[in-house]
Parts: structure tokens; C-alpha cells; sequence
């Protein structure tokens, strides 16, 4: 995982794109009374209404999870004087999910509710967690969506460089699944089926993005998640000189960052952070390869400024860098190994890597396999992903940026988007996952391990799933996280960084399906 800034979006609510999605689905239902050519029979209506009715189907799931963390406390050596024992925190998050689905002949419509403390709290538009509508055309070769939707691309199995309409909820860390932790949005999509080669091409367009999503507060909100955020308002004061707390709120409406917190970040519900994307797939023998382009921006928020050494007026913003992305993608059988690959290279404005405030070009790359092996129903999955920051040795510790503005400042050291205090501008992470499954799949044990190589940072997380039928599973589950020193990426997570928080624990769980 690259450095994590805080992206704190203002709420916006979702009302008229509901009740566009009800008309839509209802739109979808009166469909299937077009073709009836005579009304005066009411038997013909009859079987119609019976017909629509047996094409809708509602699903759900209620779910319900409860961890203890291995906290410290943040008295000496981290133990708790007056107990003897560690300081530990428990947390609950009860989950609803509720579907709803019609399937016509040639129309399909879902929409895709949930609720949860995240949603009902913090991000109410994401109460519609899902809406499509989609139309099948020439035979079915043409396909059409259009709703609030999640894509994803890439031949990875729940990793993925290539992918990048969607963004990221790490509010709960990286313990939700890919596809869980991706975040829907409004989205037009064509895919095309050509028949040589088994061929498909894609089209993409959004009105806009969402950010990468962090926590505020509590145990999962990153120590960093105000850095540019001060770094910006510091920037402002080294300008204009200090100012007690109502001046400051005059300078910031007049700079366009007003009193209102969040306002200082972009607004990404604006054209002018639209998406689009052609990828084409096919198969050539038993080689599935595909080839990609996106036109989008980074959905993690870095600094800008218009401003010159000659004229040190413009104060930087915070903003997401626009950028372009070259993907290949490429998957095979080789004996019993299932072989995947992904390859991009990331354009960015910052072609000659001098600019402090754009992320530079980059090449980030997927590699992995899994294998079924001769033991019981035991499956390996092993990818390793990297990323390799270009024209590094052009990033100078914030020096550019000080030199941009016109003037000194400290605050700004280390500011430059791609800065590493160490230096590292290679990226590279292991993940393996080992999967069971005992009694005809009524137990399913699982582990997945996450090593940040050059920094040396380790995660696993165990987990057993009991179904004992196909509607309740019950789930022990935990998360263990070790970091090399306070410069690690998990640092902050395991107790290194702040030397009091240890976000590794134990957790129990059920979830019911209707």
C-alpha cells in the first residue's frame, strides 16, 4: 500500500438517484407488458402480471462480527498496572444487505441496499451500495449498463494494478475482501463480444470518481491523515503571517478553503474528474491476454500550486493528479499452475519527475499463481505485487516545493507526493493465501499473509468458516500485525509507530443469507 492520506469527502446524499432507480426498475417491470398485442383479453394480462412477478427476486443477508483487539496501554512497557494485563477493546458491527433483482428477456435491473454503521453514519449515499440497469442488443452480443456500479480489470485473483474507475474503503483496513472494499459509483458502461478469438471490448465512462477512503478516527484512521491537509493551512500562515482563529477563517473563504473542515478538499462529483477506459480481451490458443487504457486521476490526494520563483502568489491545493494508464494483462494453465499477470505504466504531467507536487511516472506490475494440491481440498495462491516510482533521484526532500513558493519552509520537508524518508521508490508486496475445505465444504479453513518486502511489515490473517447449510455461516477470524520499526507501513497499526495502539485481534462472527 502506497503512504495513506486521509480523503474526508463531504456526504452527499443520494435521494433523487434512489427514486431514479425505483422508476427504472419499474420501468423494467412494465416492459414485459409490450408484448401483448390485444388488452381485451384479461387473461392475457393476467398471465402477464404473473409472468413479471415470477421474473423479480429479493435476497439478503443479515451479519454480525465482534473482535477484540490486543491493545496496549500506554503506561510502561505497555502493561496495565492496575489489572496486570494488557489493555484490550472490544467493537461489534452488525450488516444488512438487501437485493433486489428483475431479469427480463432482454432487460436485467438490480438494485443493492445495505446498511451498517459506515453507511447509516458517515457515508449515507452509500446506502445504495449497488443500482444496474442493463440491456442485452444484437442478439446478446452488445451489452449496456448504466447505474451505480463497481467494474473491475485485470486477470488478478483479488489483486489488481490495472484496475482504476473504482476506489478503495480502507476504513476497516485491508480486512474486507477486494470486491467488498471497492466503492461504487455512477458509471456508463458497453461491452462488445466479437466472436474471432472469443474477443471482448469495454467502454468506460464515469461523471466523476470517489477518493480512496480512510478512517477520521479511531483505531483505523492513519496518523498521516492530516499531513497535507496542516501542510496546506501552514503554507497559508507562513504567507500571510500568523492569525488567531477568525481571521484565519476569512483568508481560507477567500482562498476558497472556508471554515467548514472538509472544504478543503476537491470536489470529485464534477466533470472534471470524469473516467473512461477501452479494454479489449481474447484468446489466442490457451493464452487469455487483454490490453487496456485509462484516462483518470490518482484516488489518493496530493498537493498542487500554479506557483513560480518568480512570482510566488498562488497557494497550493489539495488535489487528485490526473493520469494515464497502459495495462496489459495476461493469464495461462502451465501443467497444474494457474498462471496471472498484470503490467501498467503510469503517465502522469510530471514527465521529467521534477514536480514536487505530481506524482511522477511509474510502472507497477502483478505476478502469481495458485495450484490445487494432492492433500485433501488444500489450495496455494501466491501473486506479488510492486510498483517502481521513475526518476527518483530527481525527488529532493520538498526542496523544489520551497523553491516554487519563493520562500522557506521547514513544515514543507518531505512533502513532495512521492518523498520516501529512506529513500525507497521501489514498492514491492507478497501475498499468500491457503485455502481448505473438510466435511463436503461445511469447514473451510483459510489464512492469508501479507509481507511489505523492503519494509518489512507482516500481516496474516486466519480465518475458519462452519456452514452447516447453505444459509448461516459462522466465522472465527483474526488479524496479527508486526512492523520493523516506526518507518514501516504498519507501523502505526501495530504498535510501533505511536507505541499504544495494537490493531491485531481475534474476532467472531455469523452471517445469515434469505
Amino acid at each position: 500500500m502506497a503512504a495513506i492520506f486521509e480523503v474526508h469527502m463531504k456526504i452527499k446524499k443520494y435521494g433523487a438517484f434512489v427514486l431514479a432507480a425505483v422508476f427504472s426498475c419499474a420501468g423494467t417491470f412494465a416492459q414485459d407488458f409490450d408484448d401483448f398485442d390485444d388488452f381485451g383479453d384479461f387473461g392475457d394480462v393476467a398471465s402477464g402480471v404473473s409472468n413479471a412477478a415470477k421474473a423479480v427476486s429479493i435476497s439478503g443477508e443479515a451479519s454480525l462480527e465482534a473482535r477484540g483487539y490486543f491493545d496496549t496501554d500506554s503506561t510502561k512497557d505497555g502493561i496495565n498496572t492496575d489489572g496486570g494485563i494488557k489493555n484490550t477493546e472490544t467493537t461489534n458491527n452488525p450488516s444488512a444487505k438487501l437485493n433486489f433483482k428483475y431479469s427480463g428477456a432482454t432487460v436485467e435491473s438490480e438494485i443493492k441496499l445495505k446498511f451498517d454503521k459506515n453507511t447509516l453514519d458517515e457515508n449515507k449515499k452509500d446506502i445504495l451500495d449497488e443500482f444496474t440497469v442493463r440491456g442485452l442488443f444484437m442478439e446478446n452480443a452488445l451489452t449496456l449498463e448504466a447505474g451505480k456500479l463497481r467494474t473491475i480489470w485485470g486477470k488478478g485473483d483479488r489483486l489488481h494494478v490495472i484496475d482504476n474507475f473504482n476506489a478503495d474503503d480502507y476504513t476497516d483496513f485491508i480486512v474486507p475482501l477486494y470486491t467488498e472494499r471497492r466503492i461504487a459509483i455512477p458509471m456508463f458502461k458497453a461491452s462488445y463480444a466479437i466472436p474471432r478469438n472469443n474477443m471482448v471490448l469495454e467502454a468506460i465512462w464515469t461523471p466523476g470518481m470517489e477518493a480512496d477512503r480512510f478512517s477520521t478516527e479511531g483505531r483505523w484512521a492513519p496518523a498521516k491523515a492530516n499531513t497535507l491537509k496542516n501542510t496546506v493551512a501552514g503554507v497559508m500562515k507562513a504567507k500571510y503571517g500568523e492569525t488567531n482563529d477568525d481571521q484565519f477563517a476569512v483568508l481560507a473563504e477567500a482562498n476558497k478553503y472556508n471554515s467548514d473542515p472538509t472544504a478543503i478538499y476537491p470536489d470529485t462529483d464534477k466533470l472534471k474528474y470524469n473516467q473512461a477506459g477501452l479494454r479489449l480481451t481474447g484468446t489466442v490458443g490457451n493464452l487469455d491476454l487483454g490490453l487496456s487504457y485509462y484516462y483518470g486521476h490518482y484516488k489518493q490526494v496530493s498537493a498542487s500550486s500554479t506557483s513560480t520563483p518568480k512570482q510566488a502568489t498562488a497557494l497550493p491545493e489539495l488535489d487528485f493528479d490526473r493520469k494515464q494508464t497502459f495495462g496489459i494483462e495476461a493469464a495461462t494453465i502451465l501443467w497444474k499452475f494457474n498462471l496471472r499477470s498484470e503490467l501498467c505504466y503510469n503517465l502522469t504531467s510530471d514527465t521529467a519527475g521534477d514536480d514536487p507536487w505530481v506524482h511522477n511516472n511509474s510502472v507497477q506490475w502483478l505476478a502469481g499463481f495458485d495450484i490445487d494440491l494432492p492433500i485433501n481440498n488444500i489450495n496455494v495462491n501466491i501473486q506479488e505485487t510492486g510498483t517502481y516510482i521513475l526518476d527518483n533521484d530527481k525527488i529532493k526532500n520538498g526542496d523544489g516545493i520551497e523553491k516554487a513558493m519563493g520562500m522557506p519552509l521547514p513544515a514543507l520537508k518531505g512533502l513532495d507526493v512521492d518523498y520516501d524518508a529512506k529513500d525507497r521508490y521501489t514498492t514491492n508486496h507478497l501475498v499468500v493465501n491457503i485455502t481448505d475445505s473438510w466435511k463436503n465444504g461445511k469447514i473451510e479453513p483459510e489464512v492469508t499473509a501479507l509481507w511489505s518486502i523492503e519494509r518489512g511489515d507482516l500481516a496474516v490473517m486466519p480465518k475458519v468458516e462452519f456452514n452447516p447449510n447453505q444459509d448461516i455461516t459462522f466465522t472465527v477470524s483474526g488479524l496479527i500485525m508486526y512492523a520493523k520499526d516506526e518507518n514501516s507501513e504498519f507501523a502505526e497499526w501495530s504498535g510501533k509507530g505511536n507505541g499504544t495502539l495494537n490493531n491485531s485481534y481475534m474476532g467472531i462472527g455469523v452471517k445469515c443469507k434469505f
